[in-house]
């Protein structure tokens, strides 16, 4: 005759009996932990989709970062402020000398931002602002008196050149510099008309 144990389960007194000349073999089936295997072209893959992963991760930070640095070095540009003329020591050859002119220049993104105010003798103020991309290439333009293209590029550091062509044969170009101190800042500018006529005029802005 087998003698038989009973093993008790809780928690409901459930019974389970076990013969003593059998047992319970500690197989793979009864274990609790394992470990997960990968086929070697799966844990390749896996590697490369995490290393291309970080990588993208690091190229997209470092661009976002040289754009940061790039755009504070653009805003620490000393031609950056409020200039208003100096109509003393300013020329107005083909144009009448207006009461007040101040001119402001901002950064941006894309370029810099550039605004003239401009108030007449008799009181009539204008005022106009356009994106300089610096790119040289020739974008649409409308503004009273001309309606046509504008570029515009750097020559150096300190200098600047914006060419203004309009549909009915006039252009300008005006050519933006530093003065002889930091405080100073200089427009040349020149009208070709379509009847020939041909103008220079030389503005001396100081900083405000």
């Amino acid at each position: 005759m087998i003698d038989a144990d009973l093993v008790q389960l809780p928690p409901r007194g459930l019974s389970l009996r076990l013969d003593r000349e059998h047992g319970v073999e500690n197989t793979d089936y009864f274990r609790f932990g394992g470990n997960v295997s990968l086929p070697v072209s799966a844990r390749s893959a896996l590697a490369t989709s995490l290393h291309a992963e970080h990588r993208s991760h690091v190229r997209i930070v470092s661009l976002i970062m040289l754009s940061i640095f790039a755009f504070q070095a653009r805003a620490a540009d000393p031609v950056f402020g409020t200039w208003r003329l100096s109509a003393v020591r300013s020329t107005f050859a083909g144009d009448a000398q207006p009461k007040s002119l101040t001119i402001r220049i901002e950064p941006h993104a894309k370029g810099e931002v550039f605004t003239l105010d401009r108030t007449e003798t008799n009181g009539r103020s204008t005022s106009s602002s356009v994106l300089l991309y610096f790119d040289g290439r020739a974008r649409a333009f409308n503004e009273a008196g001309c309606s046509g293209t504008q570029s515009s590029r750097r020559l150096d550091s300190q200098t600047v050149e914006i060419l203004r062509d309009c549909t009915g044969g006039q252009s300008t170009r005006v050519i933006r510099r530093s003065g002889e101190g930091p405080n100073e800042l200089v427009l040349e500018i020149t009208d070709q008309h379509a009847d020939g006529r041909h103008y220079e005029r030389r503005l001396v802005l100081e900083r405000q």
